[in-house]
C-alpha cells in the first residue's frame, strides 16, 4: 500500500501501554510534479481523517488502540520535499494540529 492508493490505510502502529497510535503514509513519490503529489497526499490524509472520525480506528482487531489515543500521522517519504513541498507540509501540520493530530515527516530514502 502507498500514497497512490488513496482509499487505504497503509500502516497502523501501536505499542502496548502507549496512548500513541501512528498512522503511516508510505510516500515513494518525488516532488517534481507538485500538483499531483499534493493532491495524492490530500486524498490520503482525508481517508485517514475519515478513518479516525468514523470510529474505524477503534474497531481494528489485534491492535492495542487505547480508548483515547494520541494520533500521529507519519509521512514516510523516500524523497526530500521541494521548497513548495515544505511549505505545503507545514500547512498540513498546522491543519492537523488544529484537530489535535500530530504530523511528522520521516525521510526514508530508497536503498540502492
Amino acid at each position: 500500500m502507498s500514497i497512490t492508493e488513496p482509499q487505504k490505510i497503509d500502516i497502523v502502529a501501536t505499542k502496548p501501554g502507549s496512548a500513541i497510535v501512528k498512522l503511516v503514509i508510505a510516500d515513494h513519490l518525488a516532488w517534481e510534479n507538485f500538483d499531483d503529489h499534493t493532491r495524492a497526499l490530500q486524498e490520503k490524509i482525508n481517508t485517514y481523517l475519515e478513518f479516525i472520525e468514523s470510529g474505524q480506528l477503534h474497531k481494528l482487531e489485534d491492535t492495542n488502540v487505547p480508548e483515547h489515543p494520541e494520533v500521529h500521522i507519519i509521512l514516510a517519504a523516500q524523497h526530500f520535499p521541494s521548497p513548495e513541498g515544505e511549505s505545503f507540509l507545514a500547512q498540513v501540520r498546522e491543519f492537523l494540529a488544529s484537530l489535535s493530530i500530530h504530523f511528522e515527516i520521516e525521510l526514508r530514502p530508497a536503498r540502492s
